[in-house]
C-alpha cells in the first residue's frame, strides 16, 4: 500500500461536515484579537454575527497595510472577517442593547475584546448576559486580563509582546535594540488559545448544561511561548538575545546562498549533523550534539556552514539536503509564498469568488481533516450590511426593521474608506443587503 496516496485519498473524499453548524456566536469585537476567534468558529460552520457601531464600524477597517485599500475595503479586514454577518448598532443605547439581548437569547458564544470592564458598564457584560442565557459561553479578550494591576490598561499586539518579554528576546546580542515580531503574533496566538478554551467550554456545557466565563489575555497567552522564564527560574541565568541561532540546535539559522537567495537550516541531532558533515567536510559537525551546543562551538559551526552555503545555489542546497537527509528549506518572499504549489495542492490557500469583491486568495484553517471541511464562503462586508437579514433572524418584522433604521438604532456606513461598499455595488440589486436572501443561498 502507498501510504501517501492512501492518506491523500482519505483527505480528498467528497463531502464533510461543519462541526459547529447550528451554533450562534455574537461578537462585539474590533481590530485583530477578538475577530480572529470568530473567524475560526465561522470557518467551522458557526453562525457568527459581528456587532459594530454605525458609521466607521470596527476601526481596523481603516488600518490597511501602507494605506492600501481594495475596492474601498481593507483587504486584511476582508479576510479576517470571513463568513460573518454584520450588524451595526450602538450597544451604549438602550434600544441597541435590546437588539444584542435578542441575539444573545439563543446564542451559544459571546466574544468581546473591549477594554476590561467596558462591556459590563455598557450593559453587555457576563453578569448581564448570563441572566438572559445561562448556557452562554462568554469570552473576554484583553491585553492583561479582567483583573489585576494592569487590567485597565489598553493593549495591542506590540504592547503584549513587550510585557510578556517576547520582544526582549529579539535582535542581535551585540546590538542594544529590540524588535516586535511581525504580523500580529500577539493577536493570532492568543486567539487560537481562546478557540481551544471555547471548545473545552462547549464540551463542559454538553456534560453539565451550563455555560461559563472565559478570561483570555494576550500577555499570558504569549508567556506560553516564553521558555526563557522557566530557564531563568531553574538556573538564575538569562538566555538573552540569540540573533540568527537556536541555542538548542547547531548549526541553525538563515543563510544567504551563492545566487542571492536564502535558506533556513536547523540540525537537531547527531544523525543530521553527520549528514551535513559528509556534504560540507566540516569536522566540528562530527562532534556529539551536546558539544556542538557550546556557545563558542555554535558560533564556529555557523560561520563555517555560512561560508559553505555562500558557495552553493539554493537549488543545490535543497537537492543535497534531500539526498543526504539534513533539514533545509527555502526562505520565500510574498510572491513565492502565494504561488508555492504544495500549499495549493493541500488546500491551505484557496481562491474565493466573492459576490462583492471578486476573486481573492485566502488562507483557510491550516488543518486538513478527513471528515470536516472548513469553508470560506464570503469575505467581510460593509458596516451594517446584514442589518435587515440579522434582525429578521431574531424575529423583527419588516415594519419594525424600517422603524429601527429610521430612528438610527441600526445604521450603516459613513462615507469613510474601509467602511463603505465597493464603488460599483448597487444596493437595490442586492437581495442579501435587502434582507430577502441569505449569504448561504450563494455558496
Amino acid at each position: 500500500m502507498n501510504y501517501f496516496k492512501y492518506i491523500e485519498n482519505v483527505i480528498r473524499q467528497k463531502g464533510g461536515t461543519e462541526p459547529l453548524k447550528g451554533l450562534r456566536v455574537v461578537e462585539v469585537t474590533h481590530f485583530v484579537f477578538g475577530p480572529t476567534i470568530g473567524r475560526y468558529l465561522a470557518l467551522l460552520g458557526a453562525e457568527v454575527i459581528k456587532v459594530e457601531p454605525p458609521g466607521e464600524g470596527d476601526r481596523f477597517r481603516q488600518a490597511a497595510i501602507w494605506g492600501r485599500f481594495y475596492k474601498l475595503a481593507n483587504p486584511y479586514f476582508l479576510i479576517l472577517n470571513v463568513n460573518k454577518y454584520f450588524i451595526a448598532t450602538d450597544a451604549r443605547e438602550k434600544e441597541g442593547r435590546e437588539i444584542i439581548y435578542k441575539l444573545v437569547k439563543d446564542a451559544d458564544i459571546f466574544i468581546e475584546n473591549l477594554r476590561a470592564g467596558l462591556a459590563e458598564s455598557m450593559g453587555i457584560g457576563y453578569f448581564q448576559l448570563s441572566k438572559i442565557n445561562p448556557k452562554l459561553i462568554y469570552v473576554s479578550c484583553s491585553g492583561y486580563g479582567q483583573f489585576g494591576p494592569l487590567s485597565r490598561f489598553p493593549s495591542f499586539d506590540v504592547a503584549a509582546q513587550g510585557v510578556a518579554g517576547i520582544a526582549r528576546t529579539t535582535g542581535w546580542p551585540e546590538i542594544d535594540e529590540f524588535y516586535k515580531l511581525p504580523d500580529y503574533f500577539g493577536d493570532y496566538l492568543p486567539a487560537l488559545i481562546a478557540v481551544a478554551a471555547i471548545m473545552a467550554a462547549l464540551i463542559y456545557r454538553k456534560k453539565t448544561g451550563t455555560g461559563q466565563y472565559i478570561d483570555i489575555s494576550q500577555t499570558e497567552s504569549l508567556l506560553r511561548f516564553h521558555y526563557e522564564l522557566t530557564y531563568y527560574s531553574i538556573t538564575g541565568k538569562e538566555i538573552g538575545k540569540t540573533g540568527n541561532i537556536d541555542p538548542s540546535a547547531s548549526p541553525s539559522g538563515i543563510f544567504k546562498t551563492y545566487d542571492g537567495k536564502y535558506v533556513a537550516i536547523a540540525v537537531l541531532n547527531d544523525e543530521q549533523a553527520k549528514a551535513l558533515a559528509e556534504v560540507t567536510g566540516i569536522e566540528e559537525l562530527k562532534k556529539p550534539h551536546l558539544e556542538r551546543l557550546e556557545p563558542k562551538m555554535i558560533e564556529t559551526i555557523n560561520e563555517k556552514v555560512g561560508t559553505w552555503i555562500r558557495s552553493k545555489t539554493l537549488e543545490d542546497i535543497i537537492s543535497l539536503a534531500t539526498t543526504y537527509g539534513f533539514p533545509a528549506a527555502p526562505v520565500l518572499n510574498d510572491v513565492e509564498v502565494t504561488f508555492d504549489k504544495w500549499k495549493w495542492i493541500r488546500g491551505t490557500i484557496e481562491y474565493v469568488n466573492d459576490r462583492l469583491y471578486g476573486r481573492v486568495a485566502v488562507v483557510n484553517i491550516p488543518s486538513v481533516f478527513s471528515s470536516i471541511k472548513p469553508r470560506i464562503k464570503w469575505l467581510g462586508r460593509p458596516v451594517g450590511y446584514h442589518n435587515r437579514l440579522v434582525l429578521k433572524k431574531v424575529g423583527y418584522s419588516n415594519q419594525e426593521i424600517k422603524t429601527l433604521i429610521e430612528k438610527g438604532v441600526v445604521g450603516f456606513w459613513d462615507n469613510i474608506i474601509g467602511a463603505m461598499p465597493p464603488p460599483t455595488w448597487e444596493p437595490e440589486k442586492d437581495p442579501v443587503f435587502q434582507g430577502e436572501k441569505d449569504e448561504l443561498d450563494y455558496v
